[in-house]
Parts: structure tokens; C-alpha cells; sequence
């Protein structure tokens, strides 16, 4: 989210310099002195010459304000959209603003007058007419400039964030303009001259700036739920899901576009909100949706609460909801949940894992399943039914077999002598062989075990050693930490059945 307000931040000021230079060169403001008093008025524009601010300047932030959302998701498509809407919606409601803001502005006292010192009364009611009145101009600007998101949620809070930072913009327009003032006398000279330049070049910017920054701290404020991209080409990256209906796929005008896995259809998933609460709908996808390592059934829904995480294809995205943010505990995995009404989601099929989707073997075992076995076999890498390996122990380590080839439970050098299991997370299903005396698990390519597509793991985030047919794990002075049946370790040993977590990914080992 922080990068939602640093991007309005600098676009917006950019929009906003941008439409000072544009209307600078192509108005000219007149000034008028009175013989009698020598007070100095600027002179009131004229319609066309209004229509040229309110195209540079509001044009240009409405545009800048509208690329945003295509900055933020890298989509050429959103990106263009934005531009375009951006860019009128600004001008034509930055316009509306702009001529109701004269009013307030002429209501409230204002007027274009910047005699030497019209006393502090008088520059204090000249800063409040002009706070007020251009905040109306703010407010048009950041109503127009969230219209393209076709949010009801989105463009009340762009509303409201142009109204702060055109008050702001307003505040410093009057104050600048007299900090300025004998810096332009001494370079012009003496004589009638215009002296509303600078001031006009800090309130323009610091409008378009802060009308950024504070649109995306409204919605920051506000938000009520939204989803972390945890893998793919939007990683790491924030989403508001502002509307009724928030879609989910690798189609661009998606809500949620998951890029880079043909996998997941356009439209794969939706998310809908119900009251303050959401609810996942899966799209019916071949590739299905999997919710905490659950596989939905096709066109099932699912009560969604805070921590959520949910797979699609090789996508993951972890689901934040305010709602039941530190109220509701993480469910486990094999909890079914259903809608708010208690209607649970549609059964999964007798013949597919509820766990991982994976389908079943005739003993009704899938990838996820654990092994029958008690231990592993130092000749085949793993023991079966009726191997001996229910009585054969080698007084180190209950869960391994001394076996016959490797007296001391020795492994022979390429055996495969334990794995690690996917149960949740960005390898679920996967299966990785532990077959050297210390392999190396990160998500940079080289290691021995490479984990893809799950950014809380450090390129080199463990190692894991068979130390005499005993595995321990190390953990590699990791960022998100090595975890083991829920504790953080920094060296465990380990038996069949451990959960071994890195990161945010868990696996069994067997």
C-alpha cells in the first residue's frame, strides 16, 4: 500500500508542475494598479482564459492521477485507460470544481487583491477563501481522477483526499505568493508586474501532489479488505478490492490480474463482498482453487476471514480482511468453513484429495498422504509393509532402519534416504527427495532444492544434513525464519510426520 501513496505522491506533483508550465505560457495575467490607493489587483480571467487553467492544469492531474492503477499492476491496457479518463474526467470535473471554488472563494471574502499588507485580518480571511475554494477545485480533481477505477468506494475517497490537498494547496498558494513577492520585485524592477508566478507554480504542484498522496491514504484508511500478491509478476504488490465483485485471472481487466501460468482461466475466481464480510467463488476452472491447502469444488463458495491464503495454479495470494483481522484465529487446514448462512461449499469429489486436489490411488493414498511405513529402507529409500521395518531399529533414531547394506543407518551415495512434502504453500503437492548428506533449500536457482514462487523464502534460507542416517535441519540465518511443528528453530532434528515450515511454505517430512 505504500507504494499506492508514494506513486499519487510523485505522479500527482508531476501532473501538477507539468499544468503550471502549460497554462504560464499560454496565459497571459494582467495586473491594474489604482491611481488613488496604488493597491495592485490581478486581473479577473476571462472564460476562455479559465477554460485554458482548467485544461492544462486539470487535464494534467486528472492524467497523471489515472495511471496509477496501470503503474501499480505493469498493464499497458490499465495504463492507457487510465490516461485517457484521467485526463478528461480531470479537465471536465476539475472545471466544475474550479468555478464552484470561485464561488466559495468570492463568498468567503476573497479577493485578487495583493496590495503591500492588507493587515493580518485580511491575508488570514484571503487564505481561508483560498484554502476552501481551491479545495473545491481538489475535491472535482480527485472525484474525476478515481472515476476510471468505476469504484463507488474508490471515488468517495479521491473526493476526499483532492479536498485535503486542495485546502493544503490553497493554504500555501496566498503565503507563498508573499514570501515571493520582494524576490520578483528585486529581479523585474520597479513597476506594475505580476507577481503571482511562484505562487502559483507551489500551489499547482503541491495540489496535484498531495491530492495523490492523500487519495491513496483514504483508501489506505478505509480499505476494508485486499489480497498480497505472493507470487507471480504482481509480487509483493497490495490490491484494494473495492467493489461488489472482485475478479480474479490472468486477464488484464481483472481486479486481481494473476500474469505468467496459462493455468488459470481469464476470469478463474471471484470475490464478493457480503456486508463487511467477503466470500471466494470459485470460476469452475479445470485448475481449480485451493484455499489453506482445501481445493474448492467448481463453482463453490467460501466464507473468507484474514490470513486466508489462496493457490490458483501457481499463483498465491494471501487474503486481508479488517473485518476479522486479529479476531479470528488461522482454521486448520482440514476445517471445512461454508457461507455465512451455514451452507457448506459443494462436496469435493470422492476420487480427488480435499487436502491438495491430487488424485487418489487405489489404496486411497495421494501426494499428501502419509507413508505406511515407520521408516525407510537404506537399499529401496523407503520401507513398506512387511519389510521388517516395523521391528528394525538402530537404537539412534526410532524412525530409521539400520538395514542390512549400511549397518548404522548409513545411506548409500545417491539413495534417496527421506523427502519433504508440499502440504501448503506456493510447493504444494510437490515431492523433493533428500538424497545427499547436505542439500541446500532456497528459492535461487543452484540449490538442491529450489522452492519457486514463494518470496518469503531467502535464496539460501536452510540446509538440511543426514547426519548418520539422522536428518537435522539448519537454519540459514533466514529473514522469515525455519519452523518445526510450529517452533522456530535455528537446528532440529527431525522424524517422520515433522512439519517443516520455511516461510510462508510447509512441508511434511517422510
Amino acid at each position: 500500500m505504500r507504494s499506492r501513496i508514494l506513486i499519487g505522491l510523485i505522479v500527482g506533483t508531476i501532473g501538477g508542475f507539468v499544468g503550471w508550465l502549460l497554462q504560464e505560457n499560454l496565459i497571459h495575467y494582467g495586473v491594474t494598479q489604482n491611481v488613488l490607493t496604488g493597491v495592485v489587483s490581478s486581473d479577473p480571467l476571462s472564460a476562455e482564459q479559465n477554460r485554458t487553467l482548467i485544461f492544462c492544469v486539470g487535464g494534467m492531474i486528472g492524467l497523471s492521477l489515472g495511471m496509477v492503477e496501470g503503474l501499480l499492476e505493469g498493464s499497458l491496457r490499465k495504463l492507457a485507460i487510465g490516461l485517457a479518463l484521467g485526463a478528461f474526467t480531470g479537465i471536465v470535473f476539475g472545471y466544475v470544481g474550479f468555478q464552484f471554488g470561485g464561488q466559495v472563494f468570492a463568498w468567503l471574502g476573497g479577493t485578487g487583491t495583493t496590495g503591500h499588507d492588507p493587515g493580518l485580518g485580511g491575508f488570514a480571511r484571503q487564505v481561508i477563501a483560498r484554502s476552501f475554494g481551491w479545495a473545491m477545485l481538489g475535491l472535482g480533481l480527485g472525484f474525476g481522477g478515481a472515476l476510471p477505477t468505476r469504484s463507488m468506494e474508490r471515488i468517495r475517497n479521491g473526493a476526499i483526499g483532492g479536498f485535503i490537498g486542495g485546502f493544503i494547496g490553497g493554504f500555501i498558494f496566498d503565503q507563498a505568493a508573499r514570501l515571493a513577492t520582494p524576490i520578483h520585485d528585486s529581479i523585474a524592477g520597479v513597476g506594475i508586474h505580476e507577481a503571482g508566478g511562484p505562487s502559483r507554480a507551489i500551489g499547482f504542484t503541491v495540489i496535484g501532489g498531495l491530492t495523490g498522496f492523500f487519495i491513496g491514504l483514504i483508501d489506505e484508511l478505509f480499505k476494508s479488505a485486499w489480497v498480497k500478491v505472493l507470487a507471480g509478476r504482481n509480487e509483493g504488490k497490495d490490491i484494494i478490492l473495492s467493489k461488489a465483485v472482485s475478479l480474479l485471472g490472468r486477464d488484464e481487466r481483472c481486479d486481481v490480474p494473476l500474469y505468467g501460468d496459462a493455468s488459470i482461466g481469464a476470469q478463474h475466481a471471484a470475490i464478493r463482498a457480503d456486508g463487511r464480510r467477503h466470500v471466494l467463488i470459485d470460476g469452475g476452472s479445470p485448475v481449480g482453487t485451493v484455499v489453506n491447502g482445501q481445493k474448492l469444488g467448481a463453482g463453490a463458495e467460501l466464507l473468507l476471514r484474514d490470513g486466508d491464503m489462496i493457490q490458483i495454479g501457481s499463483q498465491r495470494v494471501l487474503f486481508r480482511e479488517k473485518e476479522t483481522q486479529n479476531r479470528v484465529g488461522a482454521a486448520p487446514v482440514h476445517t471445512p468453513r461454508g457461507k455465512a448462512n451455514g451452507s457448506l461449499s459443494a462436496p469435493i469429489p470422492s476420487h480427488l484429495c480435499p487436502f491438495c486436489g491430487g488424485a487418489k490411488d487405489a489404496a486411497g493414498n495421494c501426494l499428501c498422504a502419509p507413508v505406511a511405513a515407520t521408516g525407510y529402507s537404506s537399499s529401496s529409500g523407503f520401507g513398506s509393509p512387511g519389510s521388517g521395518m516395523d521391528s528394525g531399529f538402530n537404537g539412534i533414531n526410532p524412525a530409521f532402519s539400520s538395514g542390512s547394506a549400511n549397518a548404522g543407518g548409513m545411506v548409500a551415495p545417491g539413495t534417496a534416504a527421506g523427502r519433504l512434502v508440499g502440504v501448503e504453500g506456493a510447493s504444494i503437492g510437490q515431492v523433493f527427495a533428500l538424497s545427499g548428506a547436505n542439500m541446500l533449500l532456497g528459492r535461487e536457482a543452484g540449490r538442491d532444492i529450489v522452492v519457486i514462487g514463494d518470496s518469503t523464502i531467502s535464496r539460501t534460507h536452510a540446509r538440511l544434513a543426514n547426519e548418520n542416517g539422522i536428518f537435522v535441519v539448519y537454519d540459514n540465518s533466514s529473514a522469515n525464519g525455519t519452523f518445526v511443528n510450529g517452533s522456530r528453530v535455528s537446528v532440529q532434528t527431525l522424524v517422520p510426520g515433522d512439519i517443516v515450515q520455511f516461510g510462508a511454505s510447509k512441508f511434511r517430512f517422510e
